[in-house]
């Protein structure tokens, strides 16, 4: 186990149903078997439990499945010891992921009691992606899958010749949606926020999904569409039976060597 103290940064060792340091700092696993580790209760600003519901009905209808397939390809080839995922949400791509050892961290608790009750192969950890409470230099593969980049943190946790994969959307993602919802729809913007690491390839996954009358509502309830769109974008989308997407997805790979 590569845990650390959040308060002291000493090597955390398991003690009956919780995580306790040297110095005695302790800490409980929860019911479902994640730990908490989050020393602020002001950082817990993680994904509510109906967003958490919808994302995972979302994702239960395999529509993202070809990216998790995608992921896990990339990251075979890494044939990693330890492996992360920074803002793991409910562990849909987590719990597929190679690695003898596997956390996964988010401020989520609804996403976290999902995610340790399916998947018993990862040790789901309730903390900030920008505080991970990590030995340095101790993870092979760290993932980030739509989710804000903690750069100094993944180069902090990265073994020399460690991969790090990032995950957007690519431009037309979703469009067919954004056209539903805005008159004016946009293509996403592509920006490279990562300068700590050396970029090794991109790649870019493209392909239509149909999303039925529930799927498009859970969709929407699970982007930030959900609270940037007016009435009349939210009438169109609840009044509409099914309707055929673009998924596109540009995958980053750096090495923090």
């Amino acid at each position: 186990m590569k845990l650390i103290c959040p308060v002291c940064g000493k090597p955390l060792h398991n003690h009956e149903k919780s995580a306790v340091c040297p110095d005695r700092h302790t800490f409980d696993y929860s019911a479902g078997g994640y730990l908490n580790l989050a020393l602020n209760k002001s950082d817990l600003h993680g994904d509510s439990k109906e967003m958490t519901a919808a994302r995972t009905a979302f994702l239960n209808t395999g529509a993202y499945g070809p990216l998790r397939d995608e992921i896990v390809r990339i990251m075979e080839e890494c044939a990693p010891e330890t492996t992360v995922d920074l803002c793991c949400g409910e562990g849909y791509y987590t719990a597929c992921l190679p690695g003898k050892e596997k956390y996964g961290i988010d401020l989520s608790k609804p996403a976290l009691k999902y995610a340790s009750r399916r998947d018993r192969g990862t040790l789901y950890i309730l903390a900030s992606a920008f505080r991970v409470p990590l030995e340095d230099h101790c993870a092979d593969c760290i993932l980030t899958c739509f989710a804000p980049v903690a750069e100094e943190e993944i180069k902090r946790l990265l073994r020399p010749g460690g991969t790090f994969i990032y995950v957007t959307g690519g431009p037309d993602h979703l469009f067919e949606l954004k056209s539903l919802l805005y008159e004016h729809p946009y293509r996403n913007e592509e920006t490279d926020p990562v300068r700590m690491l050396r970029l090794l390839d991109t790649k870019e996954l493209t392909y239509p999904f149909r999303a039925d009358h529930d799927a498009l509502l859970n969709l929407f309830a699970m982007t930030p569409y959900a609270y940037r769109t007016g009435n009349e974008g939210k009438q169109r989308i609840a009044a509409a039976d099914q309707l055929d997407i673009t998924a596109q997805f540009t995958i980053r790979i750096y090495t923090g060597d």
